[in-house]
């Protein structure tokens, strides 16, 4: 019985051995199951995300191409009409014109005639030989010269009348040619918008479908964005402070050689009142006269040079200055994506964006460029943003930010136009390249389209 017992205990044991082994194989299957569905999961998203980007872009490039069909369309069609106005007007002067040149016909035509029968068609050698006398032969010649002369005279404007009335007929067939190729272009423009509100149509719909994502992504831009804020804020506090510790070392310096002067011109003096006394009691009847003012030995020194604070105070007096003439940041050719302020989407009306700068696309080759000179006062990169370049102006700061590679370093000082990196190029955004331009009068964020020409 014991030794059944013990069979039983056994075959119990192998049992559960067997049982716990695959329960734990279970275990690792249903974890490996679970991680494999997390990275599918993670997978699926980022590839949502990524697209609901891609769906916003081309939103946006959409409704710019919309934009511009629109003003084309819209100038093409004023280019016409300006041109129905000028063919009325010129199909007013050559009737005209025509009617001028059949008179001047008629009234050269009926001179002609007139004449001939009045010299009862004779030569003009008959004409002036059968004179009476000499006196009547001058007076016929005479007027055989007036004659000449109103006749040339009459033919040049005829032809010149002619030519006007043919080169007014070529300048309308030029019109009517500029005006089929307008319509021509209209119709195109026209074709293209309406692809385009076709395509922004499906795209919006896209877009709704996928609102939480998108609503995920703006938030996510709007984060990095109030992070760049809050990076820039604080480097600029930064900056600020030491300018004002520099100010202050600069005026103790100052107050410290104002002393030292007083000081030395106090010692000086002293010197000059010991001599003179000595000088008095060796020259008892003679007065002699005064050594050089102080002042002017004083004249020779070296001036106080003008602070690094003052300096930057006068440059950004001519920063202000420039308001509204200032070059754009980049060369080449853009278009500008992203405006400043608070703004509603156009198209999407539950998304609204805070924008504390412009965002300007790169179109062609080209870089990040200075608006106007100035010192590089900080590199630093942020998440959304990469390369960030900060360029003081005295107390007006330029932001250029996403620059994959940069041609300047912290402290540089850079002219107006020059080149300071490549703007990134998006891979998940069909490599555009964007640039997210601010400036700011310290920590003030000002309208940079109200800036730069």
């Amino acid at each position: 019985m014991t030794k059944r017992l013990a069979i039983l205990l056994l075959a119990f044991l192998s049992m559960s051995v067997v049982l716990a082994d695959k329960t734990q194989r279970s275990i690792k299957q249903e974890q490996q199951r679970t991680k494999k569905e997390i990275k599918q999961t993670e997978k699926k998203i980022a590839g949502i995300k990524k697209d609901t980007r891609r769906q916003l872009s081309l939103l946006n490039n959409i409704s710019t191409e919309i934009k511009e069909n629109t003003k084309t369309i819209n100038k093409l069609k004023s280019s016409i009409d300006s041109i129905d106005i000028s063919i009325s007007k010129l199909n007013d002067s050559i009737k005209f014109m025509e009617s001028r040149v059949a008179t001047l016909r008629k009234e050269y035509g009926e001179m002609l005639q007139s004449i001939r029968i009045a010299r009862h068609s004779t030569s003009d050698l008959a004409f002036i030989f059968s004179s009476k006398s000499f006196a009547d032969a001058y007076r016929r010649i005479r007027y055989l010269k007036q004659f000449t002369a109103w006749q040339n005279n009459k033919t040049l404007e005829l032809k010149e009348g002619i030519a006007t009335v043919n080169r007014a007929k070529t300048e309308l067939m030029e019109l009517h040619n500029d005006r089929v190729n307008s319509i021509k272009q209209v119709s195109a423009a026209q074709l293209t918008l309406q692809n385009n509100e076709k395509k922004q149509t499906q795209v919006i719909d896209n877009l709704n479908k996928e609102r939480a994502s998108l609503e995920a992504y703006m938030k996510q831009k709007q984060n990095e964005a109030r992070k760049l804020d809050d990076q820039l804020n604080q480097l600029i506090a930064q900056q600020k402070k030491e300018a004002e510790r520099k100010r202050r070392e600069a005026e103790k310096r100052r107050k410290e050689e104002e002393k030292r002067k007083k000081e030395k011109e106090k010692a000086l003096a002293e010197k000059r009142r010991k001599e003179q006394e000595q000088k008095s009691r060796q020259e008892e009847a003679q007065n002699r006269q005064p050594s050089k003012p102080i002042q002017e030995e004083l004249a020779y020194e070296e001036p106080a040079k003008q602070s690094e604070f003052d300096a930057d105070a006068i440059l950004s007096g001519k920063f202000e200055e420039n308001k509204g003439r200032l070059p754009y940041p980049l060369s080449g050719s853009y278009r500008i994506v992203g405006r400043f302020g608070r703004q509603k989407h156009p198209h999407l009306k539950y998304i609204e964006t805070e924008n504390n700068g412009i965002d300007i696309e790169l179109l062609s080759s080209g870089n990040a460029k200075a608006i106007f000179d100035g010192t590089v006062s900080a590199i630093f990169t942020q998440t959304g943003y990469n390369n960030i370049v900060m360029v003081r102006h005295g107390e007006y700061i330029t932001i250029y930010a996403n620059l994959s590679t940069l041609n300047v370093k912290t402290g540089d000082k850079v002219k107006i136009n020059q080149s300071l990196g490549n703007v990134y190029a998006d891979p998940d955004d069909d490599n555009r390249r964007i640039l997210h331009f601010e400036i700011r009068k310290e920590t003030q964020k000002l309208n940079p389209q109200l800036w730069i020409k």
